[in-house]
């Protein structure tokens, strides 16, 4: 296998004799040329990986023929070794100050002309495969910011999207926002009115079934009204992230004011209903309107859940984490199935509590349910953070 292929340009055969000799011998393919302008046209039709140049020729000299190959574009990359008689330092400096890569003087000694063939050979190699390798590297590089140029384009259009749909979403939102105040407003005075005109016709009328069917229809418009400004005041804080507005509330109180807009529907199921916090002063921080509405909630989802005579108990546990107000009753037990169906969002029945489990977390709480120990009646826990 050939080591490499040489050019020697000399104008003495002898000379060329000896190097070929020795270069041959250690499997260099040689060619030679007598002069260097003959030498010069060869390189430039046929490739050659170095040049052992004469420095003492006719015509123009090794020094004047290694300033050419430096200069041409394509043969600038091929190592040249001088070869002189001369070993003086201003030939050495005037060598490589042409161009050439060593020098080696006559007579040759095959070892070291050998090794400085080598030399230059495998240094015109590696040169040439680190250009290769960053040749390939200039090019991932450029193939991969054209990767990223692109990636940053669609991440740009998309980020301009989203915010173009992040507009229209804050725009829509204002917009419901603006229609369920509306409609808050409309329901709430018209509800105003009809409890106004409920109130006359009240007092009216003579007939004690009439009084206690308009006392029904006050409660449940009341309980409507509740609802209504409740349900405006938890989108308000779910879509403006607004904060809530607390009050300090005696908790026992507001489940009495809970259980008084049921009583009608308590007395009617025949409910029997232990409220054992009766007597007890617990405050806690809140909005009072919000509250209401959860306990209303729960209540009602217990009298809709028991049959006639069922017992239902309330108390209120004092906890590190705050306060926890225990609904109690001995109805049936119910499935994890059914118990994640009453938080459901869309839960189609008419004992959802994903409501009032919303009103929870807005003070900070939660709302849990679970079965007894019992094996009979189920357990809602409403905890409350305390200040």
């Amino acid at each position: 296998m050939s080591q490499g292929r040489l050019l020697i340009i000399d104008d003495n055969p002898k000379n060329i004799q000896v190097a070929a000799s020795i270069l041959k011998q250690a499997d260099y393919e040689v060619e030679f040329s007598l002069d260097g302008a003959s030498g010069l046209s060869w390189l430039e039709s046929s490739p050659f990986d170095l040049v052992l140049m004469d420095v003492m020729m006719p015509g123009e000299d090794g020094f004047e023929i290694c300033r050419l190959i430096k200069s041409h574009p394509t043969l600038k990359k091929i190592p040249v070794i001088f070869v002189t008689a001369k070993a003086d330092r201003e030939s050495v400096v005037q060598g490589f100050e042409a161009g050439g890569e060593d020098y080696i003087t006559k007579p040759y000694d095959s070892k070291e002309l050998l090794v400085r063939v080598k030399n230059q050979i495998e240094l015109k190699t590696n040169r040439e495969l680190l250009e290769d390798m960053n040749k390939n590297l200039e090019k991932l590089v450029e193939e991969k910011t054209l990767n990223v140029s692109k990636a940053n384009e669609k991440l740009e259009s998309t980020n301009q999207e989203l915010t173009t749909r992040n507009e229209e979403l804050k725009r829509l939102e204002e917009s419901k926002q603006h229609f369920l105040n509306l409609l808050g407003n409309e329901v709430s005075g018209s509800l105003s009115e009809v409890t106004a005109m409920l109130q006359v016709i009240k007092y009216k009328v003579d007939s004690k079934k009439v009084a206690q069917l308009v006392d029904r229809i006050d409660h449940s418009l009341s309980k409507i009204e509740t609802f209504v400004n409740a349900a405006l005041r938890i989108t308000e804080l779910q879509s403006h992230g607004s904060m809530l507005q607390p009050e300090r509330i005696d908790i026992g109180k507001q489940i009495g004011f809970a259980m008084f807009q049921l009583d009608e529907k308590i007395r009617r199921k025949q409910i029997v209903l232990n409220n054992l916090t009766n007597g007890q002063t617990q405050f806690i921080t809140g909005e009072s309107q919000l509250l209401m509405a959860a306990l209303i909630i729960i209540l009602d989802f217990f009298l809709e859940r028991n049959l006639p005579e069922a017992t239902l108990s309330i108390e209120i546990e004092n906890k590190a984490s705050g306060l926890a107000i225990l609904f109690k009753d001995d109805g049936p037990q119910v499935s994890e199935q059914e118990i994640s169906s009453y938080f459901e969002t869309f839960f189609s029945g008419s004992q959802s509590l994903n409501f009032a489990k919303m009103i929870a977390e807005a003070h900070l709480g939660k709302l849990t349910l679970t079965n007894r120990n019992n094996d009979k009646g189920i357990l809602l826990n409403f905890g409350l953070y305390v200040e």
